[in-house]
């Protein structure tokens, strides 16, 4: 991205502030964070510069998680939930939700923490979902396979990285007193298949809401499908819907097969 480009799209994210900010840190290497608002959002969010924090702010915004769904959710479980960006949209457009927002990597949990202190419908957990509950490693994503970049990171076992807490839903479910959960939003960086290796507790969810991963971990999909066959599908961009049939009129809305 050029210097010129640089500066539109922070200016696109906070006006002349964000000009300024992007300048200062070039030449001086401060501020590591900006404050971004949006209407979208109750309240500012802060933003790490010149990482990816920008991008996912900007997808959420921009209705990535505006989901007509046929039911209002009183759970949400927000996997993967980074800094937070996503649970707070959630808490904004359901204010009487319970929201559950799970991230595993250490730096992201405690911007995600200062992020959603405002909100106290959403609980903030430092840990991965898993089909197992133990401890994991949490690692930078292997650039071999297409992704390499600063503040992106994945689960596995073993291996080198920093451990966190592994915990299962139906685990998670128990320990927070949720009986069912009405919306799952996952994005796992291809932990997908770790966590669909267990599906009993897709018997109390309604929708899942998923960005898939193939690209790092083949054969996300497939597995994800297999487990959710039967709920009705849709995509929209790289978001996948699925829904249980039994739940209202299905899904509505700008949404495509």
């Amino acid at each position: 991205m050029s210097i010129l480009e640089g500066a539109k799209s922070y200016h696109d994210l906070a006006g002349l502030r964000g000009v300024l900010s992007i300048s200062a840190l070039r030449l001086f290497g401060f501020p590591k964070e900006i404050v971004a608002r949006s209407p979208a959002l109750s309240a500012p969010v802060r933003l790490r510069m010149r990482t990816t924090d920008l991008d996912v702010y900007r997808e959420v915004i921009r209705g990535q998680y505006d989901l007509d769904l046929p039911f209002r959710p009183k759970v949400i479980v927000d996997a993967g939930a980074n800094i937070g960006v996503t649970s707070i949209y959630f808490a904004t457009k359901y204010p009487q939700t319970r929201i559950v927002a799970i991230e595993p990597e250490r730096s992201n949990f405690e911007v995600l923490a200062r992020n959603v202190r405002r909100y106290p419908s959403i609980i903030p957990v430092h840990a991965a979902l898993w089909s197992r509950d133990g401890e994991i490693a949490v690692s930078n994503r292997n650039s071999s396979t297409g992704a390499g970049e600063c503040w992106a990171f994945v689960t596995k076992e073993g291996g080198d990285g920093a451990r966190v807490r592994a915990v299962t839903l139906a685990t998670l479910m128990s320990e927070l007193k949720i009986a069912a959960v009405d919306l799952v939003k996952i994005d796992i960086e291809g932990a997908e298949q770790e966590m669909f290796e267990d599906v009993g507790w897709l018997e109390s969810v309604k929708c899942v809401v998923i960005e898939l991963h193939d690209a790092f971990r083949p054969g996300c999909s497939a597995i994800v499908e297999s487990a959710l066959r039967g709920f009705d599908r849709r995509r929209r961009g790289e978001t996948t819907i699925f829904l249980r049939p039994d739940v209202g009129n299905g899904l509505r809305g700008d949404m495509t097969d």
